[in-house]
């Protein structure tokens, strides 16, 4: 990703520390119990992801991201109505928006605003790079329209210019904010009689230190109209996830923003860090990864609903791109209450 994502988080913590090796210890049994996501499913013609197990009655999830299952051990390019906290279990990731950058390292907490895209990366070739996540919906913390609502929650949801907020443990300001989006997380696990709204009591002062973060640039008042170019870009975006598996062309996702294909080449480069082809292959192979993990359907069938072509040249697209074939791939990652 290039510089015009902004610059990197450079603080974080050393991985030999004693603290953070006991954490990556735990991953296997203690935070067994959370969603493990291991792909991205958007609803149909765009790129909002679908979060199965979130209730009107509850609406909240804890997720366990493994990096190592997703494709080149990133997670792709996606947006939610959800709010994501965000805490680093192990390793070290690049956190993205189409403005901004941020590498951070075990113990580091953040969050990404509601209907925010965004990714992320595993940085370094070492395995277990992984995240526990919090995905409340706004309504979580407070309900719309109240008072609470109007004075404590719309003020950073409703901010165009909030996506991704951060913190590190060696963060003076910032280090109670890890321990507390760490001991959050225990809670979930532990559950116990009332860890609902113990839970809500977490979030809730989670959202307010996020907030005294964000108050400096809150500062501009309301929200701002939308960019053009982040406007262009989802367009874009939407038009693959609606037509992937068909013969686009980059002068067919320009035509979806109005836009001319030297103005495509630019939007994705500035945003994204790749060229609109580079975005449509990736997508197609992640999409590739998902039915292969995830259903019985046959390789043959895996390529033309992923717009890959013949068998054979799937084959070849996906071993260049994750380093194995599609058989390895689903014989590694098949799950085995699989569904066609």
């Amino acid at each position: 990703m290039d510089s015009g994502l902004g610059s990197g988080f450079g603080a974080w913590v050393d991985t030999s520390s004693d603290v953070w090796a006991g954490m990556e210890l735990e991953h296997g049994c203690r935070w067994a119990s959370l969603t493990s996501f291991d792909h991205i499913e958007m609803r149909p013609g765009g790129r909002e992801e679908v979060l199965e197990g979130i209730s009107e009655d509850f609406p909240y999830l804890a997720v366990l991201s493994e990096h190592d299952r997703y494709h080149q051990r990133a997670v792709p390019w996606h947006w939610h109505q959800e709010l994501e906290f965000f805490y680093v279990l192990s390793g070290v990731v690049d956190y993205a928006t189409p403005h901004e950058l941020l590498t951070l390292g075990p113990g580091s907490a953040g969050l990404v605003n509601a209907n925010v895209l965004h990714s992320t990366r595993a940085v370094d070739g070492r395995p277990g790079v992984d995240l526990l996540i919090h995905m409340p919906r706004p309504q979580f913390i407070a309900e719309r329209g109240s008072r609470v609502w109007r004075s404590c929650v719309e003020p950073l949801t409703s901010a165009t210019s909030v996506e991704l907020l951060a913190v590190t443990p060696d963060d003076a300001d910032g280090s109670a904010l890890c321990d507390a989006m760490r001991r959050s997380f225990e809670t979930v696990v532990d559950e116990g009689p009332g860890w609902e709204l113990r839970l809500r009591d977490q979030i809730s002062e989670l959202w307010l230190g996020f907030l005294e973060l964000a108050r400096p640039r809150l500062k501009d008042g309301p929200a701002a109209m939308p960019n053009p170019r982040d406007e262009r870009l989802r367009a874009m975006i939407e038009f693959v996830g609606r037509h992937f598996a068909e013969r686009i062309s980059v002068g067919d996702m320009a035509a979806a923003a109005f836009s001319s294909e030297r103005e495509c080449h630019r939007t994705f480069r500035e945003c994204l860090g790749v060229t609109p082809a580079q975005y449509l292959r990736d997508y197609r192979i992640q999409q590739a990864c998902r039915m292969l993990a995830h259903t019985t359907r046959p390789l043959s069938a895996i390529a033309e609903r992923c717009g890959l072509g013949s068998p054979s040249h799937f084959g070849q697209a996906f071993r260049a791109s994750m380093g194995c074939t599609p058989s390895e791939y689903r014989h590694r990652w098949q799950d085995s209450d699989t569904q066609g």
